[in-house]
């Protein structure tokens, strides 16, 4: 048999296996995220360059994603920022990473932090932005490229707070690099959601990848829906459909403290 075929049948084997039952998919889970966090792609997950393509061609005519589902407010955005942001002032810089058509920086704007950065490789989302959202994008620097190649054009301790909403498990575990970029940027706090038991993605151990760069979290919470899709109180039992369906946020700081150097004139380096 061909290794290609070989690797179809596994696939399809192991899908299976993973819609029918609940053990398989918390097996399949950990084995996934061990090899993630270890710079290679779990078998179940997309191509890397296949799914970047996808989110790079986001809103085109053959695309299976909409970015107008991205300017609409969910209670997500609020409960990822409900911890942080009474520890920045209006004037912190802050970047979002994947900031799709605008709707988590539009909320921060009409919250009164302006000093905002994005990127985002969908080119038709950034257009979307700047339609529906039109103070908020002509009032921030917004950068349209793949993040892997675009941070490390950044400034080192540049921002007060760096954040993504439900972008990490589509990056490729080969662009693991992206993590330590993450935290040369970042003076301050770094804030992410995540369905972190996505196993058609690149799941990873993210206290790991952020501790082994230099940050320790101080903040992990269950982010949870009942089917009506009402965000439930807590405290409640974490169950094992909980781990599959929805998000965790983990708020992390540097961990010799929080960095107060001189703040660099420029955000990008050589401009």
């Amino acid at each position: 048999m061909k290794p290609g075929n070989l690797a179809r049948k596994m696939h399809i084997f192991l899908s299976g296996k993973m819609q029918e039952n609940v053990s398989w998919r918390k097996r399949y889970l950990k084995i996934a995220k061990f090899l993630a966090t270890h710079g290679i792609d779990p078998p179940l997950a997309r191509k890397g360059k296949r799914l970047k393509r996808r989110w790079a061609e986001q809103g085109t005519r053959d695309s299976d994603v909409n970015p107008e589902i991205y300017t609409k407010y969910d209670d997500s955005i609020e409960r990822l920022f409900q911890e942080v942001l009474p520890l920045l002032s209006r004037e912190s810089s802050i970047l979002e990473i994947g900031c799709n058509a605008g709707r988590s920086l539009e909320y921060l704007y009409r919250k009164g932090f302006h000093n905002l950065t994005g990127i985002e490789i969908g080119s038709k989302a950034v257009e979307l932005f700047e339609k529906t959202f039109a103070d908020t994008y002509q009032n921030s620097r917004i950068i349209v490229g793949d993040v892997v190649k675009e941070i490390q054009k950044l400034e080192t301790n540049f921002f007060d707070l760096v954040f993504m909403h439900s972008v990490l498990v589509s990056i490729s575990a080969r662009d693991n690099a992206v993590f330590g970029e993450m935290c040369r940027i970042c003076r301050g706090y770094i804030l992410f959601l995540e369905n972190e038991g996505s196993w058609t993605a690149f799941p990873r151990d993210f206290q790991k990848m952020f501790e082994r760069n230099g940050f320790y979290m101080i903040s992990f919470r269950w982010l949870v829906w009942n089917d009506g899709q009402t965000l439930l109180e807590f405290p409640r039992t974490i169950t094992d459909q909980d781990i599959f369906k929805n998000n965790i946020i983990r708020l992390f700081v540097p961990a010799n403290g929080i960095r107060r150097g001189a703040e660099p004139e420029k955000g990008l380096r050589g401009k």
